[in-house]
């Protein structure tokens, strides 16, 4: 059993089929069907079966792209190790992000880390807390900046970072022309929210849970850009992080509607599977964010 055939084996699984899998690795299709052929004889097992238009992995193949996994992941990391990657001269740096933390708050990290290591390509997944989870448990990404709690207890954490959000609205909305607002006064109007299943959503309705209330959402985006725009239009209020919005607060766009006694807020933070696991890159990304932002509490 070679490595080079369990890598083909593994990209035909991901990638969905041997064409896909052998421009990846830069051979000829018949060399990529000829490797997984022979595994196939070694281990005594058809791996591999199409499913319509796609290649998909047996149950036999299913469990040893798990361990395949592990292995190529070993070799990897023993590969960094005696070509120079410790050194980071060279290799790849996948971490995924949410909006926020991309545009805001991991910037100046990211370009820190590129003029030091320029040989080191960095890759960054965009998404909810949700999807890059995901991400994190498929190894699509070794970090992720997503917002803290994540109560799975699959992943250790980091939070390292307290975003303030803001209620906001178009200045002729109904909530901005009033001089003393309530979280009641929000509930009337309505809000454009996160989906239900959003960590920040979750974060926000616990703030009218404390005050007896319920979220009444209008409208729901997954997009904070999306909700922010939508915000503008006149189309309701929100609550979103006041970087997001601080620009178009500024210029007259949205205004800021401040509630008595009532503030929102939300953690971010380093997800990550374990330090043990990460790539020489992914560690020294880890160091650089852990010298910039100081670890805080959730809350």
């Amino acid at each position: 059993m070679e490595i080079r055939q369990l890598k083909y084996f593994l990209d035909v699984v991901r990638l969905g089929g041997v064409g896909a899998a052998a421009e990846a690795n830069f051979v000829t299709q018949p060399a990529v069907t000829l490797q997984i052929q022979k595994l196939e004889a070694e281990v005594g097992e058809k791996l591999l079966e199409r499913r319509g238009r796609t290649v998909a992995p047996t149950q036999a193949g299913s469990l040893l792209a798990h361990h395949a996994e592990e292995v190529i992941g070993r070799v990897e990391a023993l590969y960094a190790a005696v070509t120079g990657l410790k050194g980071l001269e060279r290799g790849n740096l996948r971490t995924g992000n949410i909006d926020a933390a991309s545009v805001y708050v991991l910037p100046g990290i990211y370009r820190s880390f590129h003029r030091k290591y320029p040989g080191v390509k960095i890759e960054i997944i965009v998404g909810d807390t949700a999807r890059l989870l995901e991400a994190l448990r498929a190894g699509d990404v070794e970090l992720a900046s997503a917002v803290l709690p994540i109560d799975t207890g699959e992943f250790e954490t980091l939070p390292i970072y307290r975003d303030e959000m803001v209620l906001v609205a178009h200045p002729k909305h109904v909530l901005a022309r009033r001089k003393n607002v309530t979280l009641e006064d929000v509930v009337e109007a309505g809000l454009i929210a996160y989906p239900p299943r959003s960590v920040t959503r979750r974060q926000i309705e616990r703030v009218f849970v404390e005050h007896d209330l319920a979220l009444n959402a209008t409208m729901e985006i997954a997009s904070p850009e999306a909700i922010k725009r939508l915000t503008q239009a006149g189309l309701g209020a929100s609550v979103l992080p006041r970087l997001v919005v601080a620009p178009e607060i500024r210029r007259g766009a949205l205004q800021a509607i401040r509630i008595r006694s009532v503030r929102f807020q939300r953690t971010i933070g380093m997800v990550l599977r374990g330090e043990d696991s990460l790539s020489p890159a992914a560690r020294v990304f880890l160091d650089m964010v852990k010298k910039k932002f100081p670890v805080i509490d959730v809350q």
